[in-house]
């Protein structure tokens, strides 16, 4: 079974449909995949250990124009594969139609969060959605939502994000970062995302001198990098809490356990904004947090709630309510008991249904019957 994946989401350029694309495709057997990207700092070096051979155009963003479908057809035609994947299916999975009626080659691929933009335009995923064989959502929230756009009721598949269990995982060791950004034996609220509006890390600044006057010594770790950083900062400032507030900036992949781990409690309130127009399909996120032991306060915001046992693994809460973040949080750091408990049921569950294995298989299964 030979796969063809185009995709401009692909590692080293850092980001969850990157990792999403890259942690699927390495899992499939040596040999069975060709990736097809754009390029980007340091391609060279990540494509030389990559276990799957990978194709690197010039430019930094492909889009489906007349040249880059006339390029793919060219790529294809010398390579016959079974299937054609589109590492998400907007934009790129424009071209999916003609690489069916053209080269006679089935495609199908990924759909995340871009694609409920897309839904929101009449007819925009309907074509896309005419000729596929294969269309996956990474919630079933998401999938609700996708299925009428790509005319597809019924019959799109659920492939959520999964964790990585040797790099996340309970047993992770989180003193050196502690150490290097002073934190000591404080309870600590860590956040890892973008930073972005969508996030609500400004959520989490806000619910700060609540939260302060419930756990006295509390600290806010912000890992990431993002247009909202400047605006972040000066929130902090203004806000009064800049010096218990931490900005990281952006941390290498193989550091990230630690810094989950270095939280007492993960919470990303994400919210939806602009309409509907950005939300979170799932946030990989938190089953990264409840990976390494950790409870999780998650923003009820699109499909962010099916990616924790509410009340069990972690708690959803009103990511537009500082008060009711705030409470959360001081709930769990003020009962360290609850907070384990909690923590090694999400690391349990995770581990046991939430991993890029059994996604990956589930996948191949998928891939099998599009072939059929």
């Amino acid at each position: 079974m030979r796969v063809f994946v185009v995709t401009n989401d692909f590692p080293p350029r850092i980001g969850g449909i990157n990792d999403y694309v890259a942690q699927l495709v390495r899992r499939l057997p040596p040999g069975e995949v060709t990736v097809f990207s754009s390029t980007y700092r340091g391609a060279a070096e990540h494509d030389r250990t990559f276990p799957q051979e990978v194709i690197r155009l010039s430019t930094e963003m492909m889009l489906p124009t007349p040249g880059m479908r006339r390029q793919l057809h060219a790529v294809l035609r010398a390579r016959r594969p079974d299937m054609v994947l589109f590492g998400a299916v907007w934009p790129l999975g424009h071209m999916g139609p003609a690489v069916s009626r053209k080269l006679d080659i089935p495609y199908g691929g990924f759909a995340h969060g871009l694609e409920l933009t897309g839904a929101l335009l009449p007819g925009v995923l309907r074509h896309v959605g005419h000729r596929a064989s294969l269309l996956t959502a990474v919630s079933d929230w998401a999938r609700r939502r996708l299925e009428g756009a790509f005319g597809w009721r019924g019959r799109m598949r659920l492939l959520p994000s999964g964790i990585d269990t040797g790099a996340f995982h309970p047993g992770v060791d989180d003193a050196a970062v502690r150490a290097r950004h002073a934190l000591g034996d404080a309870p600590v609220v860590c956040c890892v995302s973008r930073l972005v509006a969508r996030k609500g890390q400004d959520m989490l600044i806000r619910a700060l001198p609540r939260l302060a006057r419930a756990v006295p010594g509390v600290r806010l770790l912000i890992v990431g990098s993002g247009p909202y950083d400047a605006t972040l900062r000066a929130l902090a400032r203004a806000t009064g809490v800049a010096r218990v507030v931490t900005f990281t900036g952006a941390v290498p992949y193989a550091e990230l356990p630690a810094y989950f781990r270095a939280g007492n409690v993960f919470a990303m309130p994400c919210r939806s904004r602009r309409m509907g127009l950005d939300i979170e399909a799932l946030g990989a996120v938190f089953l990264q947090g409840q990976a390494v032991g950790r409870p999780v306060i998650v923003g009820n915001s699109g499909g962010a709630p099916e990616s924790v046992r509410d009340g069990e693994t972690g708690l959803v809460v009103d990511p537009e309510s500082p008060d009711a973040i705030a409470d959360a949080i001081a709930g769990l750091l003020n009962d360290p008991t609850r907070a384990a408990r909690m923590g090694a049921l999400g690391a349990e569950w995770v581990h046991d249904q939430w991993t890029w294995d059994v996604m990956t298989r589930r996948l191949r299964g998928m891939l099998h019957e599009m072939v059929e």
